[in-house]
């Protein structure tokens, strides 16, 4: 499963710095992928609308996630504005913010030939 997580808004946003983060489940601890998996089966992502959440008035600072995966042909992206209220979406927004973290960490402390 190929995973990308986009973050738009907030108050310490900058546009230049928020490059889409990409990961695949392969690359990931095996608990965290199999979470991640239950989590996207629990929240019904692919059967979820293209927005979900609604934009609160004069809203610009309002954070949004995109996040877009890819898995067994099927690929479908899903924009959640905060506060994100159904409780699936949030907790598969959390695991995912969580692995991007874990993902980055580690690709820093291991950087592969020629980085």
């Amino acid at each position: 499963m190929r995973i990308e997580l986009k973050r738009e808004g907030g108050v310490a946003f900058f546009p230049g710095l928020a490059r889409p983060r990409s990961m695949e489940t392969g690359e990931l601890p095996p608990e965290t992928a199999e979470a991640i998996q239950r989590g996207v089966s629990d929240a019904r992502f692919f059967e979820q609308p293209a927005t979900v959440g609604t934009a609160a008035r004069g809203a610009a600072d309002q954070t949004r996630y995109t996040v877009t995966i890819e898995d067994g042909g099927r690929r479908h992206s899903v924009q959640l504005l905060e506060p994100v209220e159904e409780p699936h979406l949030r907790a598969l927004l959390e695991l995912l913010k969580k692995a991007d973290k874990e993902h980055r960490a580690s690709a820093h402390a291991h950087p592969s030939p020629g980085r």
